[in-house]
């Protein structure tokens, strides 16, 4: 059986997605920002369109251009025609036009997604002005990049029910491809100028929004030498014979940064049905079992049974988005 038009439309925008991926994980690709930039919005595009057309019953009609032709008065016509490109085929609606559609709907897109595909867009109708990206350019797209294949991810999930993200393997950072000391190279340009900080202002415009969905993600690497031959990889494990870690202070709290009070505020404004009633504390009762969600704090590190305090990682939104019903 033929799979529904807009599900052909969300397989296409994941070949499109994964064409943008592919091709700016090659370091060496000429011109990686702009093909990544104009790739990635057609997966939009093509993601938004499907949407579209699922609210729509896969009515195609939803997706038509229609205008108003001149009568022989001069004046335009009441009757809207189907308005056709040079080919003579019917056009669609543009990316924007997809975004205002869904504007009063529950699908509307969040104000991070949207100045994301703002700076995109930026980034593609300005790349005649520069022949190759310089590093702080580069260092831009690279967070924009990541941000939106993220966001791609996520609403392809909450949209369509389509699981993209280990096939979406986004990014490769700029430390690899370029020495720390050449990010912070002098731009020249007052082209390169303005559009940095164009794509500086969409990305603070939306920066204070809180939830899921980012403008920019900043990806940070430290690599240091190690005194063996062969340095050991590191996992979380609970085999008592795995060399052990120690996380500081500050890792601790980088990593687990929401204590009881802060979460049940995050739960509040991301769930409708959201109660701190027993249902709630058994499920966050399961999550105290695994480090991969929590980290208990006592007051003498030395002492199991000294006082604690318990802190949550971001990942338990994963978990407790199984339980409730998203705003």
């Amino acid at each position: 059986m033929r799979p529904p038009l807009h599900q052909r439309f969300v397989d296409k925008a994941q070949a499109a997605v994964t064409a943008a991926v592919e091709v700016y994980n090659k370091p060496a690709f000429a011109y990686r920002e702009e093909t990544f930039a104009i790739l990635a919005l057609n997966a939009w595009e093509l993601l938004l369109k499907a949407k579209v057309l699922k609210d729509a019953g896969n009515a195609v009609k939803a997706l038509r251009v229609y205008e108003s032709r001149p009568t022989k008065s001069g004046a335009l016509s009441k009757k809207v025609y189907l308005k056709t490109n040079r080919a003579g085929l019917p056009m669609s609606i543009s990316l924007g036009a997809c975004i205002t559609k869904l504007e009063g709907t529950a699908a509307k897109l969040p104000a991070p997604v949207r100045a994301n595909l703002d700076a995109l867009q930026s980034i593609r109708d300005n790349s005649v002005h520069f022949v190759m990206a310089n590093t702080t350019l580069a260092r831009q797209t690279q967070e924009l990049a990541a941000a939106s294949v993220s966001n791609f991810v996520l609403l392809s999930k909450a949209w369509f029910a389509r699981d993209f993200s280990r096939m979406l393997n986004l990014v490769l950072p700029l430390s690899f491809v370029a020495p720390a000391q050449e990010v912070k190279a002098v731009v020249v340009s007052a082209d390169e100028t303005r559009l940095i900080e164009h794509l500086k202002d969409l990305a603070q415009e939306a920066a204070d929004s809180d939830g899921d969905y980012s403008v920019a993600i900043r990806m940070q690497i430290k690599l240091e030498k190690s005194v063996l031959a062969n340095a050991s990889k590191v996992m979380l494990t609970k085999d008592d014979d795995a060399v052990k870690v120690t996380l500081s202070e500050q890792d601790i709290r980088e990593r687990y940064p929401w204590d009881y009070g802060e979460l049940c505020k995050r739960l509040g404004t991301r769930y409708t049905d959201f109660k701190q009633n027993q249902e709630f504390h058994d499920i966050r009762l399961l999550l105290m079992k695994d480090e991969k969600y929590t980290k208990a704090r006592y007051l003498d590190p030395g002492n199991p049974r000294s006082s604690k305090k318990d802190f949550y990682n971001a990942n338990v939104l994963q978990i407790f988005d199984e339980h409730y019903r998203k705003k």
